[in-house]
């Protein structure tokens, strides 16, 4: 048997020949990795596909069956469109009653709680008694202060008689028998004017004439008198004439000595006094215009005139006490401070019992009418009026309607902003400080063809409806053009082209989102409408994107709008300017 020899090579080809060997099975090891990645890869892709177009299918079968299943009809009836003007605001109490304590009466404990309610005769605090018959001391002697004083000021009323009070001629007279001496006073400023110094003047702007110099004055009737003036200034002469004669604001022309017109002008009193008063009724009228008077002399008689202002103030004072008075012998009376009349507590005051003053307890509300104040656009005030009836809804309460009136409108504004008070009754669960709904129907057609708004399409020609469907082809036919009248968000009225009993087809709107398979980029634009709705409002297809196309469009450019032929990405509703539902 012959010796087998092995060979071991070492050296640097040994080491190459290691080296290529084991790249070669790297190579081979990752191109074997990669062909498994790839058949994963499709095999994934594949089975996606499949997946995502069966769920597809299955949703858009689920949702459309066929077109007809969302296709709804609807016949033109009569009815009642109107548009509102809407705001909110919070509830709050009206005819709130503050109840106090007299001064001097010491509050012992409040018993009542906010929002409590409470009955007539309710104890709402107890007081000190003892400070309270006190207080009725005192009270009693600063009435008996008052009489006293009252009775010093009789003497202060008004005279039975009007005088001149200084010497003059009467030039005007404005008061007359019956006339209210107030009214007189604010109608023309005095009961008479008197001239105190025997002359009329008038002004006149003219370069002819010097202090010292003469005019003529031609009077109204034809009478010339002599006129002196007084003095220039800056070109305007002042000239006098006799008050014996002349009538206050009579126009005069005046004459230079040659019989030049100079000018014309209205006679003033040069120096006059009013005549006051403020109280009474004129009996009798005394004097003339022109009669001369003097210091004494008697111009007006007076009847039912009034006490002087201090004597009146005395009065008012005496009542205010009174009342006080009887408030604490009511409190001493029942032991305590009451209610007076059914409510509830609105807020609780008292801190601590005042000295000088009356001390606050609580207030009460008499839980019958609360109120609602809203903010409202510069476009829809004007539309609002007091008195106006509206509608209010408070979702704490419920959904009822209550009915309320507008008692007030606040037309002032702030940056295009209003406010109008509502006023409404209050029901049981009604608190202040809750959010409360109010609609005003401004606008409002009664008998009028309504058909949906969704049921409207809008061209720039005009406004059209469907009045047939054919399920089977899935086909919209029978255009008619319409004229619209007032709309709200639900429906729409329609002036010309239906009439009653006519039916519309349409497709109610309604949400296009498939989910997670909403943008597909590979598979086409999957995340657009998949309901009909697409540009073109001529087609009779539900949705179709081109004029003249009679198929579905599944995946148009009306990337929400569920309408048929939607010219909108979001809504194919026309606006006709209506402010709410």
């Amino acid at each position: 048997m012959e010796n087998q020899e092995h060979v071991v090579q070492t050296g640097p080809e040994a080491q190459d020949d290691a080296l290529f060997e084991a790249l070669n099975k790297s190579r081979k090891r990752k191109r074997k990795r990669i062909i498994i990645t790839v058949a994963v890869t499709v095999t994934a892709v594949a089975i996606l596909t499949v997946v995502g177009v069966s769920m597809l299918q299955r949703r858009v079968k689920a949702q459309f069956g066929g077109t007809g299943a969302q296709v709804l009809s609807h016949t033109v009836t009569t009815g009642t469109v109107s548009t509102v003007v809407s705001g909110s605001g919070s509830l709050a109490d009206v005819d709130l009653e503050k109840v106090t304590v007299p001064a001097g009466v010491t509050v012992k404990e409040v018993l009542v709680r906010k929002n409590a309610a409470v009955e007539k005769g309710t104890v709402l605090a107890t007081v000190d008694i003892a400070s309270v018959i006190s207080a009725m001391a005192d009270l009693q002697a600063q009435l008996d202060d008052l009489d006293d004083a009252i009775s010093n000021a009789e003497e202060d009323a008004a005279g039975s008689s009007v005088k001149a009070g200084v010497s003059g001629r009467v030039k005007a007279v404005y008061a007359k028998k019956g006339s209210k001496v107030a009214d007189v006073m604010y109608e023309e400023g005095a009961l008479a004017i008197l001239s105190l110094d025997g002359y009329m003047s008038f002004t006149l702007e003219t370069q002819a004439l010097q202090a010292g110099d003469k005019v003529n004055v031609l009077r109204a009737n034809g009478n010339q008198i002599t006129g002196k003036v007084e003095s220039v200034i800056a070109g305007v002469a002042t000239v006098l004439v006799t008050d014996n004669g002349p009538k206050y604001q009579e126009a005069v022309k005046v004459l230079d000595p040659e019989g030049k017109e100079l000018g014309t002008a209205k006679l003033e009193i040069h120096r006059p006094l009013r005549i006051t008063g403020y109280a009474g009724t004129v009996s009798a009228v005394k004097v003339s215009e022109g009669k001369k008077v003097s210091a004494s002399t008697k111009l007006f008689t007076l009847k039912d005139t009034q006490y002087s202002a201090n004597y009146e103030s005395l009065l008012r004072q005496r009542s205010e006490k009174e009342e006080t008075l009887l408030a604490l012998l009511k409190i001493r009376h029942d032991g305590a401070v009451l209610a007076d009349k059914p409510g509830s507590v609105q807020s609780v005051d008292f801190t601590e019992n005042g000295t000088e003053s009356e001390t606050p307890v609580v207030t009460l509300s008499a839980d019958e009418k609360m109120s609602v104040t809203i903010t409202v656009d510069e476009d829809d005030i004007l539309s609002l009026e007091l008195g106006q009836q509206v509608y209010v809804t408070v979702s704490s309460v419920g959904e009822a309607a209550f009915s309320g009136t507008l008692t007030e409108i606040d037309r002032s504004g702030d940056s295009g902003s209003y406010t109008a008070v509502v006023e409404l009754n209050k029901v049981s669960g009604m608190l202040s400080g809750m959010t409360a709904s109010v609609s005003v129907r401004i606008q409002g057609v009664d008998n009028a063809l309504l058909i949906p708004v969704e049921a409207l399409h809008l061209t720039r020609d005009g406004a059209y409806v469907y009045t047939q469907y054919d399920a089977q082809k899935q086909e919209y036919g029978g255009r008619v053009d319409v004229i619209v009248g007032l709309q709200n968000s639900t429906y729409v009225e329609i002036k010309s082209g239906l009439q009653e009993g006519d039916t519309v087809y349409y497709t109610k709107q309604q949400s296009n989102n498939f989910g997670g398979f909403g943008n597909m980029g590979g598979f086409g634009n999957m995340g657009g409408n998949l309901r009909p709705g697409g540009n073109s409002g001529s087609s009779n297809r539900p949705g179709s994107n081109s004029g003249n196309s009679n198929r579905p469009n599944w995946g148009g450019n009306s990337g929400n709008s569920n309408r048929p032929s939607g010219n909108s990405g979001n809504s194919n509703r026309p606006s006709w300017g209506t402010n709410a539902g």
